[in-house]
């Protein structure tokens, strides 16, 4: 079977990397290996995952590529929204729909969905994914999502494609970071903020510098910054100003590998990205959730998990609540995340379900 991928890749950002290493890995489990990625980068994504990669903004190698394919996958990811911009969401539909042009089949696999807030795409986007042969979403909250937009195909809930990540266990891998950055921590315990800029008001900068700064009085943690994308430096120098207590930022460009190293050996991970909350739970590192998007609080609500709050309305209480809950039940806490780790896992597997239920493909 040969298949084409759709998504945010080849933009160096870890959560996007990290679920299309998953999406190929399990093809190719699957025995699936005639692959082509529509990167931003197809030289380093061919040679990165071991696939065939075009140029995603070349109308003429996607539509090559998409008409010696058998099947379009679009996903995962949050690529059905327009927070981002109208273009994008167009980009993505666009691609979903010259698939179906050309006769191929065509399934959203692994993402999250919404929020569409424009009449017109809420419009576009009903109707091109009521054309699509399978949609396996990531959350509920999802699924509920695309019955608001009147989308009348069945809807498979699975899990995030980066659940079923392995690799990332070498400790070692760490103690070389940070003798890259020039950071000694004198092997102290330390914790992970992962933020991001979303429109952040000042004041949701000072709250998440005053929370790490309680977190360092208190618990005697190191703090430490961990970028997960290359706009995500500034934003976390930005948070670091307000602080009073001692800090470092990562600032090195790291693999996937090395970022799941970083926060296995971590005691406990604030963060803003999903993915970056993803990695801490299946490392099972204790985390708390900042949200900015409808994502955020689906994967939340899926592990039996809340947010500290909104990006915006938030307060370092918010934050020293959960953390004190956390750590005064640290190993039932770690116990009841390994148990709804096992269950994600097997649900994110549903994401490839779709491709084999109605179709016998030559694989």
């Amino acid at each position: 079977m040969k298949t084409v991928i759709s998504g945010y890749y080849g933009f160096d950002n870890i959560g996007d990397e990290a679920v299309l290493k998953c999406l190929v890995e399990g093809l190719k489990e699957r025995g699936i290996t005639d692959i082509t990625v529509l990167s931003n980068k197809p030289d380093e994504t061919s040679k990165k995952y071991n696939v065939k990669a075009v140029n995603r903004n070349s109308f003429k190698e996607i539509y090559k590529a998409l008409k010696q394919s058998d099947v379009l996958l679009s996903g995962g990811g949050s690529l059905i929204q327009d927070k981002t911009s109208s273009k994008s969401l167009w980009y993505y539909l666009g691609i979903m729909l010259m698939g179906k042009f050309l006769r191929k089949k065509v399934y959203v696999m692994g993402q999250g969905i919404g929020p569409v807030d424009k009449k017109f795409n809420r419009w576009l986007t009903a109707r091109i994914l009521n054309k699509v042969d399978g949609i396996a979403v990531r959350d509920e909250l999802s699924k509920e999502y695309l019955k608001q937009l009147n989308v009348k195909k069945d809807v498979v809930v699975a899990a995030d494609l980066v659940l079923n990540f392995s690799g990332g266990n070498n400790r070692e891998i760490f103690g070389k970071i940070l003798e890259k950055e020039g950071i000694d921590l004198n092997s102290a315990e330390y914790v992970l903020i992962c933020t991001r800029e979303w429109g952040n008001s000042e004041l949701s900068r000072v709250e998440l510098a005053r929370a790490a700064d309680f977190i360092a009085q208190d618990y005697g943690y190191k703090i430490v910054f961990l970028p997960f994308y290359h706009e995500d430096i500034e934003e976390s120098d930005r948070v670091a100003t307000y602080m009073k207590m001692p800090y470092e930022i990562l600032t090195g460009k790291y693999e996937i590998e090395e970022i799941l190293s970083i926060i296995r050996s971590s005691s406990l991970l604030i963060g803003v990205r999903l993915h970056s909350l993803i990695f801490a739970f299946i490392s099972l590192v204790p985390f708390v959730g900042i949200s900015y998007d409808p994502k955020v609080e689906g994967f939340l609500k899926s592990i039996g998990e809340s947010s500290a709050g909104d990006i915006n309305s938030f307060t370092a209480e918010n934050i020293l609540k959960k953390v004190n809950s956390i750590l005064q039940q640290k190993e039932e806490y770690i116990n009841n995340m390994s148990k709804r780790l096992d269950e994600l896992k097997e649900r994110a597997k549903k994401n490839f379900d779709i491709l084999f239920e109605h179709n016998k493909f030559e694989v």
